[in-house]
């Protein structure tokens, strides 16, 4: 009897932990082991062995969010999965955005990482100890916002308007064999701050993208002074090919092909002094 009441219990208590939306522990080491939770693992690790700093700056260190921004995967080309990181002043505004990927070539897989600045000044990264990009100068250019509202005064309103101001943008990209794809905007911003700097109220990144995969980043924040600020847009290359940005059907920004980052390794030099950056890691990894 003392068998069938412990039994009973132990039932009781994997209903009692499905019912309040828990694992039992062997269920949990399961999803754990799966190979996207594996994956996103040793993204969060590889992000976690950045060093980056701002130059001419007090508190020059910048943090990691230690949680991606998105999680984005890109089967239209060659299976890329991926996880895009952050890394954010003291003042809570972000100054480099990256992604650690991975790609497929028939039964093998290669690590890359890509990175934009978003910082006014230059900056230095390091992975591992060892330095692997050093851009010389900032990595946004921002201009006024045309037929932009005044700035709202509310969190929430701000929110509402920097996405519909984003709506008024299209994006598209041309590859080296000059086939022409659409971005498709995330509705969602991939970050939104409210930092404590005179010179930024708010701010939000959104991405177009092709699958989930980022492609080109629109950057709009409130900027000005304390007293005043207004609305200002920059873009950001997220990809080397040729990238083109439409404003109000007018044709704003242009992103000229990046000849030879298609191939590039940790450490190299080319590509170590630009705002936008991308090299392999880790090549012909056996896939599970």
């Amino acid at each position: 009897m003392r068998a069938v009441a412990a039994l009973c219990l132990t039932l009781g208590l994997l209903l009692a932990q499905t019912a309040a939306g828990q694992q039992p522990a062997d269920a949990a080491a399961k999803s754990e082991a799966t190979p996207a939770a594996k994956a996103l693992a040793a993204f969060k690790a590889e992000a976690g062995q950045f060093n980056i700093s701002v130059e001419g700056s007090e508190s020059d260190k910048l943090a990691l969010e230690k949680e991606p921004v998105l999680r984005w995967t890109n089967p239209a080309r060659t299976g890329e999965d991926g996880a895009l990181f952050v890394w954010a002043s003291k003042s809570g505004r972000p100054a480099v955005i990256g992604t650690i990927f991975t790609y497929r070539l028939g039964d093998k897989a290669n690590r890359k990482h890509e990175l934009h600045s978003l910082a006014l000044a230059p900056l230095s990264a390091e992975f591992k100890g060892q330095t692997v990009w050093s851009p010389r100068e900032a990595g946004l250019s921002f201009q006024p916002l045309e037929k932009a509202p005044a700035v709202a005064a509310t969190g929430r309103q701000r929110l509402s308007q920097m996405k519909a101001l984003a709506r008024d943008f299209s994006a598209s990209m041309r590859d080296m064999q000059d086939e022409q794809y659409q971005l498709r905007l995330l509705t969602q911003p991939l970050v939104r701050y409210e930092p404590k700097d005179e010179q930024v109220l708010d701010g939000a990144i959104f991405a177009f993208s092709l699958g989930t995969d980022p492609e080109v980043l629109l950057i709009i924040e409130a900027r000005g002074s304390k007293e005043s600020h207004q609305w200002q847009y920059a873009l950001a290359r997220f990809h080397y090919i040729e990238i083109t940005v439409q404003h109000l059907d007018r044709q704003v920004w242009r992103a000229e092909p990046l000849k030879g980052f298609d191939n590039l390794n940790l450490g190299a030099a080319q590509g170590r002094e630009s705002i936008y950056t991308t090299y392999h890691v880790q090549r012909n990894i056996p896939l599970e």
